[in-house]
């Protein structure tokens, strides 16, 4: 069960928490909210080796690279353009429907 002790008591007791964090986290809370953790260093590397999700600057720059990649020099047609080949493929079909 991990443990949980006041920011006062780690102050005086910081060599026994160090102990007790190889085994476990140590909890340290002030005025009953949390402050911080105490961890063994193989705890803390394990989830520093975590992988990290990308960053969303990184994601939309791959994105922009991908599309032009795909486009391979064609430009994109205007929005005004695909939103009227919308609109006239749903006037044909609904011409079909009736």
């Amino acid at each position: 069960m991990p443990v949980s002790v006041s920011a006062t008591y780690a102050r005086v007791h910081l060599g026994e928490l160090f102990l007790a964090a190889r085994h476990e986290p140590v909890f340290i809370e002030r005025d009953g909210q949390p402050l911080a953790v105490l961890l063994s260093q193989e705890q803390y590397e394990y989830l520093n080796s975590l992988e990290k999700p990308p960053d969303w600057r990184s994601l939309i720059i791959q994105s922009r690279e991908l599309v032009k990649n795909d486009l391979a020099g064609r430009l994109l047609p205007l929005p005004e353009d695909v939103l009227t080949e919308i609109h006239e493929d749903q006037n044909e079909q609904s011409d079909h429907l009736y």
